[in-house]
C-alpha cells in the first residue's frame, strides 16, 4: 500500500514536469534575450571607392541587442551566427559622425519577422568619411654613417627596385606625404649591399607621418650599392734610354704622380702600387717635348681622380742633334746562297749628344749596318742600325732607319 503510494506521487511529478515545459515552450512561448558583442558589417564599401571616398573612423564595431521573441528561436541566435548591416552606398561626400542605422541579419532558420529589437548599444553607428587620395611619392636613400678609411660606397650609382611608392589613403594623411625614406647604414661597411628595407613615409621636412590608415603597393624597397675598396697608386712608365739620352742628362716626369682607383680588394691587391702607361723610348725623340699618354686600366677598376690620360714631360739637358752624310753601309746576317745589292748609296743619319762630342765624330766614323737575318731572294726593304767607335759611346743615333736591297741567288 505504501509502495504504490510512492509510485503514484513520483508520477505526478513526472507530469507536473512535462505540463510545465509544455507550457513553457508552447503556451508561454514570448521572452527577451540580450547577446552581446554583435559584429557590425558594412556593405558598399567598393561604392565608396568608386566615388574617392573612404572610411576612417568608426564609433563601434559591435553592438549589444535585446531581443524578444519565442523560446525556441531566440535559442537559436548568438553573436557568432548574427551580424548587423550597415549600408553606406547613401554617401555621397565627405563628413564627420555620420550616424548610420544597421540591421540584424538571423541565421536562416530564424524567420525574418520572428524577433523583435527591444533594446540595442549603442543606438546607431557613427563613421567618418574622407576623401580618398592615391598619390606617388619619390623613394629617398638617407646614408647613415660613413665606410672605413680605403673603402668607399658608390651612392651615385646604387640601383633600388621601386624608384617610387604609391600611397593610398585620407586626403589629409595622403597629402601631408611627399616621400618614402630609406635609413642605410654604412658604418663599418666593407662589402657591397643588396638587401630589402623597410621605409617611412615623411613630409616635406624628412619627419614621420602617421600613415595607419595609408595602404601602399609594397611594404619593402631593395637596395644594391656597391661598396668599393679605394687606393692610391703611382703612374710610371718604362722609360728606353739611347741615342745619347741617359739618366743624368734626360728626365722623364709623369703628371699627375698619382691617381686615386676603387674596385674589389682582390683586383686592387693584383695591381699593385703603381701602373706602367707604356714604353717611351728615348731614340725616338728627338727634343724636350710633353706627350700624352692614355691611361689603361683593368676590367671593375674605376679611376676615381678622373684623369684618363697622363701627361710624360721630357726634357733633355746639354744635347744637340747634329746630321750626318754617311756612305758606309754594310750588309750582315745575309742568308747562304744569296747575294746582296743595297740600292741606297748614302744615307743621312742624326745623332745626339754634348756639342763637345759631335765636334769630334767625323762621317767615316759613322757606318750604317742593314739586317738581313731571315731574308730570301727579291726586293724589300729591310732595318739598319748606326754604329761608330767605342769611344765615342756618349753620342748616340736617333730616328730608325731601313734599306732597300735586291737579293738574288748565287751562280
Amino acid at each position: 500500500m505504501k509502495k504504490s503510494k510512492l509510485t503514484s506521487i513520483a508520477l505526478s511529478l513526472v507530469i507536473a514536469f512535462g505540463l510545465w515545459l509544455y507550457v513553457v515552450t508552447n503556451v508561454s512561448q514570448e521572452a527577451d534575450y540580450t547577446i552581446y558583442n554583435v559584429p557590425v558589417v558594412m556593405e558598399g564599401e567598393t561604392v565608396l571607392t568608386e566615388r574617392n571616398l573612404m572610411i576612417t573612423s568608426v564609433s563601434a564595431d559591435d553592438v549589444d541587442l535585446t531581443l524578444s521573441g519565442n523560446r525556441s528561436d531566440l535559442a537559436k541566435v548568438s553573436s557568432g551566427n548574427t551580424i548587423l548591416k550597415v549600408d553606406l552606398t547613401k554617401i555621397y561626400e565627405p563628413g564627420e559622425k555620420i550616424a548610420l542605422n544597421y540591421n540584424p541579419v538571423f541565421p536562416s532558420d530564424v524567420p525574418t519577422n520572428a524577433l523583435t529589437i527591444q533594446n540595442r548599444h549603442p543606438a546607431n553607428i557613427y563613421i567618418t568619411v574622407e576623401a580618398r587620395r592615391t598619390k606617388e611619392v619619390p623613394v629617398e636613400v638617407v646614408w647613415i654613417g660613413s665606410t672605413p678609411d680605403g673603402f668607399m660606397s658608390d651612392r651615385e650609382n646604387r640601383v633600388l627596385d621601386y624608384s617610387s611608392v604609391t600611397v593610398v589613403g585620407p586626403a589629409s594623411v595622403a597629402d601631408l606625404i611627399e616621400k618614402a625614406v630609406i635609413e642605410v647604414d654604412l658604418s663599418e661597411q666593407k662589402e657591397s649591399l643588396s638587401q630589402d628595407y623597410r621605409y617611412t613615409l615623411c613630409d616635406t621636412d624628412g619627419n614621420p607621418v602617421d600613415a595607419e590608415l595609408i595602404t601602399t603597393n609594397v611594404e619593402s624597397i631593395r637596395l644594391d650599392v656597391k661598396i668599393h675598396k679605394v687606393k692610391e697608386v703611382k703612374l710610371i712608365a718604362e722609360v728606353i734610354y739611347g741615342g745619347g739620352a741617359t739618366e743624368k742628362n734626360t728626365t722623364v716626369e709623369i703628371e699627375p704622380a698619382v691617381i686615386r682607383l676603387s674596385g674589389g680588394s682582390a683586383v686592387l691587391e693584383e695591381l699593385g702600387d703603381s701602373i706602367n702607361v707604356g714604353k717611351i723610348d728615348l731614340r725616338t725623340i728627338e727634343k724636350s717635348q710633353e706627350i700624352n699618354i692614355p691611361i689603361t686600366l683593368p676590367e671593375a677598376v674605376t679611376n676615381l681622380s678622373n684623369i684618363t690620360e697622363a701627361k710624360v714631360n721630357i726634357r733633355f739637358t746639354g744635347l744637340l742633334v747634329k746630321e750626318f752624310e754617311v756612305d758606309t753601309i754594310e750588309a750582315v746576317n745575309v742568308p747562304e746562297g744569296l747575294e746582296v745589292e743595297i740600292m741606297e748609296k748614302k744615307m743621312t743619319v742624326a745623332l745626339r749628344g754634348t756639342a763637345m762630342d759631335l765636334s769630334k765624330i767625323l762621317p767615316e766614323d759613322i757606318i750604317v749596318r742593314a739586317d738581313f737575318t731571315g731574308a730570301v731572294a727579291g726586293t724589300s726593304t729591310f732595318k739598319a742600325t748606326v754604329h761608330f767607335a767605342d769611344d765615342l759611346s756618349s753620342i748616340g743615333a736617333i730616328r730608325s732607319y731601313s734599306v732597300t736591297a735586291n737579293l738574288t741567288e748565287k751562280e
